[in-house]
């Protein structure tokens, strides 16, 4: 099927193909208005439509050779889709509106319009003309809208020939379309083709389905100032630097880019066998019944026009333009200041967007650039602050930078759908690729191969209305959303959900207070167990939530059945009783468990109890740097400071006294005492610890009142630990018993240390002391 350019580009402009705007308008009306029984034309078959005091005819598609008389208030005729060979003779001359389109014209001369000086709306589309000389519109003054696309033969060099005729005309809109076979050679528009337009009052110009190449340099200037929409769709422009010509076109506010490249459905019977035209030369000017000084010299005419043109075109092009001396690393792009919408959509170029310079002094609100090959949008793109629309979907693009965006604050939609930004947008942690679109009202992400998004992801973007994340491959979703108070559609569908989780409910919850919210979970994997119950039984009571196609969820249970949600209520009630036994078992298990768990720690914490604080003593030492060590270098034992700790209770200290002096007197030792030797506003427990750690042996001087003491227990318990792990079992525990009563009350975890541990009885009689203290005074002195 041959591609039909009007039919595909979706330009937004209001005057786009307006040339068939009264006759296509009309022929819809006479189907809705009633006849009033008055005929104004020699055929029955003719429709008649009163307008303004005037008449429409539509005679479309009746097989007519020969034209019906027509009434002198006629005002437009449609002819289309007849078998006309030639434009008939015998209609109004103060016809404004006539349409010729699929006829079987040929030729036009300038006979064929010399009798309708008042035409003003005229196509002649979807003939097959071959050729239109100069002079066919040259008494047409008061032509508007020409419409001559779709005539393949016609080529590309008739342009001159109208834009000649049309010079001193009041042509707003010219239609130039698909003048050229589809497959046919590539062809390149000159000054001299649109220089006779510059001083027209053209509005629209439509060069779509030409296969153009490229643009001259100085055809963008050459035409009219007033030109507001230019469509160039569908051919083969490539890199010029042409390019740059359009920020001289001051006026334009559409320009249409799209489909360069395009691939055209070939239709073998019909495209193969064509006859183009495509290697016409420029014509020769030679018209019968036209003045011939008027258009003679064309060659001559067309080469000094040329040149005149292209100085003025350099000054105005160059004065709009400027770089850095010697190079392009510093420039500014200048376009169209009042361009309003760019569409560059469905072209088969492979590039990516570096970093643009673009001139602020734009008004671009809508760009188009869907289903191209744009594989990395790096940037930043400057000068975007007034679009509102941007469309970027279906570009096989795989990277976006977190700059790109910098300047599209004024962003309202957004549609990158189709691509693959997944791994873009799962990096975005703190949603710093969209954080400066506070204006964003849309966003599509939809066929991204998005697998999560980050919970700040659209932090910014407070304003969403309308968020579409379909399509993808989310596990879940945990974005933050609750901010988004004007949220009405959320479209998850087609992820790998199994449920929303408790913070993306309570946000919708919140925002769905005042208005109602329309979700889209549909192509999910849910599910019925009992971990989703509080989603399902949510589903079930939200009622400003608006579930879309709600009656085509299904949910899966653990034996992988699937279950209509229509019948919630049911599955509900199944759910409860399951997850009520489940739920009791869980609790039981988990209670015994915990209990078993707290049971056996105890266990382990007593028994260990003092080693772990003895550990936890020693290491706090050793990391505060607390522990004392002897500097007597002569000492090969000076890593100790005192021979011995003496642990004694406060009832017992006069008798510890005495004996500490005798035994330091009598044998030069170095014994720690607590009164003495701990250091102040040191912790007691680390006082002990260190004096311990300090001491070669540790004398406990045995009585009732140490057996009641905490601390004097402390201390033996801290002497049997520090035997134990620091000196690898050595005996340094020296007990002695002070009150043989108090041997009485030892507790039974201490007898294996009065089985085990050397111990001395303190004797009554004089000379038993003396030998007491000397024996204990060479035990202490002894090294081992």
């Amino acid at each position: 099927m041959t591609f039909s350019t009007n039919q595909k580009l979706d330009l937004d402009t209001s005057k786009i193909h307006f040339l068939a705007m009264f006759i296509i308008w009309m022929t819809m009306l006479i189907s809705s208005v009633a006849s009033t029984g008055q005929n104004c034309s020699s055929s029955k078959t003719c429709t008649c439509t009163p307008y303004a005091g005037k008449w429409f005819a539509n005679c479309e598609n009746l097989g007519l050779i020969i034209a019906p008389d027509f009434n002198i208030d006629i005002i437009g005729i449609n002819l289309a889709k007849n078998k006309f060979t030639q434009v008939p003779q015998n209609l109004p001359r103060t016809l404004s509106y006539l349409d010729l389109s699929y006829n079987n014209l040929n030729r036009l001369d300038a006979i064929s319009l010399r009798r309708y000086t008042f035409l003003r709306n005229f196509s002649i589309s979807h003939n097959n003309l071959r050729e239109i000389p100069v002079g066919t519109f040259l008494e047409n003054l008061r032509m508007e809208y020409l419409d001559i696309s779709n005539n393949i033969i016609l080529t590309l060099e008739v342009i001159y020939n109208l834009t000649r005729d049309l010079q001193n005309s009041n042509i707003k809109y010219l239609n130039a379309e698909k003048l050229h076979c589809t497959y046919g050679v590539s062809h390149i528009i000159k000054v001299y083709h649109v220089v006779n337009l510059k001083h027209t009052s053209l509005e629209e110009f439509n060069l779509a389905s030409n296969r153009i190449q490229t643009l001259e340099t100085g055809v963008l200037t050459s035409l009219p100032k007033s030109l507001r929409v230019l469509n160039l769709a569908d051919n083969m422009l490539s890199f010029g630097f042409y390019l740059m010509e359009f920020a001289v076109m001051r006026n334009l506010e559409v320009l249409n880019i799209s489909l360069q490249n395009f691939s055209h459905q070939i239709r073998m019977s019909v495209d193969f066998f064509k006859n183009c035209n495509d290697t016409r030369s420029p014509p020769r000017v030679h018209v019968a019944g036209v003045n011939q000084n008027a258009i003679e010299n064309y060659q001559s005419y067309k080469d000094t026009s040329y040149t005149y043109e292209m100085i003025s075109v350099s000054q105005e092009f160059y004065s709009n333009f400027r770089w850095s001396q010697g190079t392009f690393d510093n420039f500014t792009l200048f376009i169209p200041p009042n361009l309003t919408s760019l569409f560059w959509h469905d072209c088969l170029y492979k590039l990516y967007i570096p970093k643009l310079p673009v001139d602020a002094n734009n008004k671009m609100s809508k760009i188009l650039m869907q289903r191209n090959i744009i594989y990395n949008l790096i940037g930043p793109v400057t000068g975007m602050k007034h679009v509102q629309y941007f469309d970027l979907s279906g570009n096989f693009c795989g990277y976006i930078s977190k700059e790109f965006l910098r300047y599209f604050t004024g962003l309202k939609y957004l549609n990158l759908s189709n691509n693959a930004l997944g791994p873009s947008f799962e990096n975005d942690e703190f949603g710093e690729i969209l954080a400066h679109q506070r204006k964003l009202l849309s966003l599509d992400l939809s066929l991204n191969r998005i697998g999560r998004l980050p919970r700040k992801v659209l932090k910014h973007n407070h304003r969403i209305k309308n968020l579409n994340i379909s399509y993808n491959s989310l596990g879940s979703f945990n974005v933050w959303i609750e901010h988004m108070r004007r949220l009405s559609v959320l479209d998850l569908s087609h992820n790998q959900l199994s449920g929303l989780g408790p913070s993306t409910r309570k946000a919708l919850n919140l925002i769905s207070i005042s208005k109602e919210i329309q979700v889209n979970i549909l192509g999910n994997q849910l599910k019925c167990t009992c971990e989703n119950l509080e989603f399902l039984n949510w589903i079930h009571k939200s009622t400003n939530l608006k579930f879309v196609e709600f009656e085509n969820y299904t949910c899966a249970f653990g034996n992988s059945s699937s279950f209509s949600l229509k019948s919630l209520d049911i599955i509900l009630s199944s759910l409860e009783k399951r997850c009520s036994s489940y739920t009791l078992i869980i609790v039981s298990m988990t209670s015994l468990i915990i209990v078993a768990m707290t049971l056996t720690v105890s266990r382990i914490v007593y028994r260990y109890r003092w080693k772990l604080r003895y550990m936890y003593y020693v290491a706090k030492q050793n990391y505060r740097g607390n522990t004392i060590v002897s500097n007597d270098a002569s000492n090969k034992h000076s890593m100790y400071r005192f021979d011995a700790f003496v642990s004694y209770a406060e009832s017992d200290r006069t008798e510890v006294i005495n004996l500490v002096k005798s035994l330091e007197e009598a044998f030069d030792l170095k014994l720690c005492i607590h009164h003495r030797d701990f250091i102040p506003g040191t912790d007691i427990a680390d006082n002990i610890t260190n004096a311990i750690h300090s001491s070669r042996r540790t004398v406990c001087i045995m009585t009732s009142h140490f057996l009641n003491s905490y601390w004097c227990m402390f201390e033996l318990k801290m002497a049997q630990m520090e035997a134990i792990y620091s000196r690898n079992g050595k005996n340094i525990l020296i007990l002695v018993v002070l009150e043989k009563s108090s041997m009485q009350k030892f507790p039974l975890h201490l007898m294996d240390l009065i089985e085990s541990q050397s111990f001395l009885e303190y004797p009554q009689g004089e000379e038993e002391v003396i030998a007491f203290q000397s024996k204990l005074g060479k035990s202490l002195k002894a090294y081992e």
